[in-house]
């Protein structure tokens, strides 16, 4: 079996073919073979019945169309070089007529498979001449100038692609799919050859089907179709589709009037898609059964001669947060009673109100099964907590429609307890804008100065080890942060308790990453709404909600630099300066957990798009991913002891039932050499 590839440049296309224009329909295919290889894919799909053209009536009967169109492949074979390339005709086996894929590579025909599930009802009569082939059933063809091929339930084995395999339109429409068992079998790629005309609303579904195709049998899932009208009523809009993990990754235009020929090209990610497979049981469940034999007999398995690719590493696409919501239906109003929601929504609102609802509900639904009255908030004048805090407001206005303004503000200070617990280091500012948000939700707001009990603790913690603690000594830097923390856990958690409320955990998903927490400090509480969140999120909700709901306080919280303001104001302290910049961060984060990428494989991946960032220093992105490395994995411990937390995006980092990471274990040092070798490459590609 050929090794998966990391990455696979593929292209589907869509063609305006005509039934029997034997040459114009192949010199359209030859331009998609050329236009495909130009952009450096090796894998091309093409539609159903591309060379003879679909709505052939009648005329498939006759023996000179099977004949032409076999002819029509052989001439096309040399455009073919370097390409495995789907090529859809009628055949005639075993005194049957099938609609089919001949699979051709590098010039070469290497098999066949035939339709299995016959589109009938409707406007389809696709069983008045064609023949559905039996699952599981591999017979030897024989073309019209004698080439013998295999013929009927297949997987293509090809080095630098990997397995994949083929289904012809209504195939991708069953509940049982030859496509899905090709998968158990071992293809990461499946190709849907279609000629699906135009109905309204039916490009909707076929998008559906491609996501869900894809994530449930962990394939990459190409969709192709015809464009145009062939022969009869029917018209055909030219949908080109490409599915990964349950979302769309490239898509073609449709209704081109201006060519007949539409290429759409993609690297995909098939790592990933592998990865995805390795960690889900079931999956794995199901493929052991189609071992054991439970679906039939297996598709049989063609080997491909030749070596196609290799591919660059799939560019890292938009942050994973967003990757699942442009596909959401924009009339998103129904998730919600009518009325909680002012004015209309557009595709800006959907990744932010989903998360919101998400949120609310877990936390309304927490308080109310426990029997919790409401909840305590450290509110810093920062991001964490602002938000901690409106989403407990928002929560009683969702749980609460009936109320009015007046009504909801006072069960929002019923409900929710805010305290500022101010140092010597905290600001003016972000005591202002803790205080402008409680008075703007209706919260209950405390605040006190607690440096006298900083100062007690300094000097008891100075007696105890026996010197004097000071920032002017680097070793005492943490201490003297972790303090302020600690002190401030211990009043919001007295807070809590006289109060009766659950303490809220305000700390996000970015610091849970690399230990940017301090233990028994901002990491107290019971419960922590926001654990998934990353940073990046956080601040892009922030701004959506001040606009959605329109709080002015919020200005004030997205003004000021994210920091934790532990240190003298003098050293001039904020979380970027500490870390590094949240929205690297947050890629690494989702490359390293999630994706399981090396650090050598993240910088590649990323480097192309952060570049700019960075003023095009690969040292420099080459220090942060070595930084994020080092931290992620010291800080396993500190996520051990993590508050309960609410799981919203594709992967948290929950060891009790998200990523399970070892607390001890050796330190990346080969995986980091590596990095320094993709490093010194960038430097060395730059430099020429």
């Amino acid at each position: 079996m050929s090794p998966v590839p990391e990455a696979l440049h593929v292209a589907v296309a869509s063609l305006n073919q005509t039934v029997g224009d034997w040459a114009g329909n192949a010199a359209r295919i030859a331009e998609a073979c050329a236009e495909a290889r130009r952009r450096g894919a090796v894998l091309l799909a093409l539609p159903e019945m591309c060379v003879s053209g679909y709505s052939l009536g009648d005329r498939v009967a006759m023996r000179g169309t099977l004949e032409r169109s076999w002819r029509s492949v052989v001439a096309l074979l040399p455009e073919t070089r370097g390409l495995v390339v789907t090529l859809g005709l009628p055949v005639a086996h075993d005194g049957a007529l099938f609609d089919a894929i001949v699979v051709v590579a590098d010039g070469r025909p290497v098999g066949v498979v035939p339709k299995e599930n016959l589109a009938t009802g409707d406007v389809e009569y696709e069983n008045r001449w064609y023949a559905g082939w039996r699952r599981g059933r591999v017979d030897t063809w024989e073309a019209p100038d004698g080439t013998r091929l295999p013929f009927g339930s297949l997987v293509f084995d090809a080095e630098g692609i990997g397995r994949f395999a083929v289904e012809i339109c209504e195939d991708g429409w069953k509940g049982v799919r030859p496509g899905s068992l090709a998968a158990l079998a071992g293809a990461h790629v499946v190709i849907n050859a279609s000629a699906s005309w135009f109905e309204l609303g039916k490009h909707a579904t076929r998008r559906h089907l491609v996501e869900a195709v894809s994530r449930e049998d962990r394939v990459a899932y190409l969709y192709t179709s015809l464009v145009g009208c062939d022969a009869t009523r029917l018209v055909f809009d030219g949908s080109t589709l490409v599915g990964v993990d349950g979302r769309i990754v490239a898509e073609g235009p449709r209704f081109v009037f201006t060519r007949e020929v539409t290429v759409v090209d993609v690297v995909l990610d098939l790592a990933a898609v592998a990865r995805g497979r390795l960690t889900e049981g079931s999956w794995r469940s199901q493929r052991h059964e189609l071992a054991e034999g439970t679906f039939g007999a297996p598709p049989q398995v063609v080997q491909v001669e030749g070596t196609f690719g290799p591919a660059a590493r799939p560019p890292a696409g938009p942050p994973y947060w967003e990757r699942r919501v442009r596909a959401v239906d924009p009339s998103l109003a129904w998730v919600v009673e009518e009325g909680l929601l002012a004015g209309p929504l557009d595709e800006e609102d959907l990744l932010p109100l989903e998360l919101e609802l998400a949120l609310c509900t877990g936390l309304r639904d927490y308080l109310r099964k426990t029997g919790v009255s409401g909840v305590a908030v450290a509110l810093s004048g920062g991001r964490d907590s602002a938000m901690c805090a409106l989403l407990a407001a928002r929560a009683v206005r969702y749980a609460r429609p009936e109320l009015d303004a007046q009504a909801l503000r006072a069960e929002v200070r019923r409900t929710l307890v805010t305290a500022y617990l101010a140092t010597a280091h905290s600001g003016d500012a972000t005591r202002d804008a803790a205080a402008a948000l409680a008075e703007e939700l209706g919260a209950e707001h405390l605040s006190c100065d607690l440096q006298a009990a900083v100062d007690l603790h300094h000097q008891l913690g100075g007696q105890l080890v026996g010197e004097t603690l000071s920032w002017d000594e680097p070793r005492h830097d943490v201490t003297l942060q972790n303090v302020q923390a600690r002190l401030r856990g211990s009043l919001i958690w007295m807070v809590a308790n006289v109060r009766g409320r659950l303490l809220l955990t305000t700390s996000n998903k970015s610091e849970a990453a690399v230990g940017y927490t301090t233990m028994d400090g901002d990491t107290a509480g019971g419960l922590a709404p926001i654990a998934d969140v990353p940073k990046s999120l956080v601040s892009t909700w922030l701004a959506w909600a001040a606009r959605r709901h329109g709080l002015r306080s919020l200005e004030g919280v997205l003004a000021t630099p994210a920091t934790a303001e532990l240190r003298p104001s003098s050293r001039a302290q904020t979380d970027e300066d500490d870390l590094m910049p949240f929205a690297v961060l947050d890629r690494l984060m989702f490359h390293f957990a999630f994706l399981g990428e090396e650090p050598a494989v993240m910088f590649e991946r990323l480097w192309p798009e952060l570049a700019p960032r960075y003023q095009h220093d690969p040292r420099a992105f080459g220090a942060h991913v070595r930084r994020f490395v080092g931290l992620f994995c010291r800080a396993q411990w500190k996520r051990e002891r993590f508050a309960i937390s609410f799981r919203v995006t594709a992967f948290d980092l929950d060891p009790k039932t998200g990523f399970r990471f070892p607390p001890v274990q050796a330190p990346f040092a080969e995986e980091l050499a590596d990095l320094d070798l993709a490093v010194e490459a960038a430097v060395a590609a730059l430099d020429t």
